[in-house]
């Protein structure tokens, strides 16, 4: 599948607001994982969670990719680019399998971070995450 701007569709009631740093994406889809967020600087942030409608369905090596969710974090309607962990649900445990990411600019990638408690840390405010294969 060729890889093009996807359409950020918000998916409206699935973002918990634990303070103003901490976020819980719930899933939408049966498939998905809900996504716990934690900012680390303060601020007045915005979360939405974006559908995973129309993201790429393989890495540019052929691999399939299931998504695990997709959301925004914007800062004064700006997405935002600082440090922030994700916390899903067995990511530590996926064994053959490697973390993926799409920022909506080029193709998708293969996370090479460290990935301690199922948390990883991102500073790209429009991430999807899944797993490859």
């Amino acid at each position: 599948m060729a890889n093009s701007a996807q359409n950020k569709i918000v998916v409206a009631n699935k973002v918990q607001k634990n303070n103003s740093k901490n976020f819980k994406i719930k899933k939408d889809k049966d498939f998905e994982i809900d996504a716990d967020i934690e900012i680390e600087d303060d601020g007045v942030y915005e979360v939405d969670k974006l559908s995973v409608e129309g993201l790429p369905t393989t890495m540019t090596d052929g691999t399939s990719i299931r998504w695990f969710n997709n959301f925004a974090i914007k800062k004064n309607g700006q997405y935002i680019n600082q440090k922030y962990k994700v916390k899903i649900a067995g990511l530590s445990s996926l064994g053959n399998s490697r973390v993926v990411i799409f920022d909506g600019n080029g193709n998708p990638y293969y996370y090479t971070g460290a990935i301690v408690d199922d948390t990883l840390e991102l500073t790209d405010g429009d991430p999807a995450v899944g797993g490859s294969p």
